[in-house]
């Protein structure tokens, strides 16, 4: 009978130590596939660059990254673009799709095309070629590579979403620190009364470039989130709902 209990307790031992093992040698290489970016799965070579030069790729912690747009700016301090969008159908409808869309399907056309996307809150990377990309949330941070000129030049940014908020049809996006603009981007929705729906996109930003504020920002931003929406428009057709954008 003692030799049974000692028999026992030798196996649960070692049963346990072999638990811990390999449970933490798991967590471990999970944690690291996990916090630490692989740059070769990122297509854009100036997007790689942009997260090298500000060492992204570097972190363990992606809560360190900061929105440029926090509690304490003051809209007054930013210039405005306004841009006004209406789509024919009815408020609940255009919302869901917005709000549960793949972004990597928007963001996939001849101007704009996303890189990488990191989850701030689950502290993971996601990348384009994942089959599984997420709908949009708060602290997802977002690289783009935007193509100006027809591809002439080609220029990385990056935004994190700070706000959804279901009630009032509000998505929020701010630029985040070290970008060359900071401020951000407000697109709510409205029932237009007559059907349709009104989707009004507003950006707040400022940099340190008077010829990128006056000149470059207003003309291209335009150009970029006029595409957005025109491919917002195409996924929802693809959901055999007539739905023509005019702008």
């Amino acid at each position: 009978m003692i030799l049974r209990i000692k028999l026992s307790a030798i196996v649960n031992i070692n049963l346990i130590t072999l638990m811990f093992i390999f449970g933490f040698s798991s967590m471990r290489g999970v944690s690291q596939s996990l916090t630490r970016i692989n740059l070769e799965e990122i297509p854009q070579r100036k997007v790689r660059r942009y997260i090298v030069s500000r060492k992204i790729d570097q972190m363990h912690d992606f809560s360190s990254i900061h929105a440029s747009w926090n509690k304490n700016s003051n809209k007054s301090d930013f210039d405005v673009n306004e841009k006004i969008f209406y789509l024919k159908y009815k408020l609940s409808n255009v919302w869901e799709c917005y709000w549960h869309t793949n972004l990597f399907q928007t963001w996939n056309g001849q101007s704009v095309r996303l890189g990488l996307l990191i989850s701030k809150y689950f502290n993971s990377v996601i990348y384009t070629n994942n089959s599984s990309f997420p709908e949009i949330d708060t602290g997802q941070v977002y690289f783009l590579n935007l193509k100006v000129m027809h591809g002439l030049f080609n220029v990385p940014m990056a935004f994190e979403i700070i706000n959804i908020n279901d009630k009032q049809h509000i998505v929020e996006i701010s630029y985040i620190d070290n970008n060359k603009s900071k401020g951000k981007q407000t697109i709510q929705f409205f029932d237009n009364g007559d059907g349709r729906t009104r989707i009004v996109h507003s950006s707040y930003f400022k940099s340190d470039s008077w010829l990128r504020e006056d000149f470059f920002y207003p003309y291209f931003h335009k150009k970029f989130i006029k595409e957005f929406h025109r491919n917002m428009m195409q996924i929802i057709k693809n959901k055999d709902l007539n739905v023509p954008i005019n702008n």
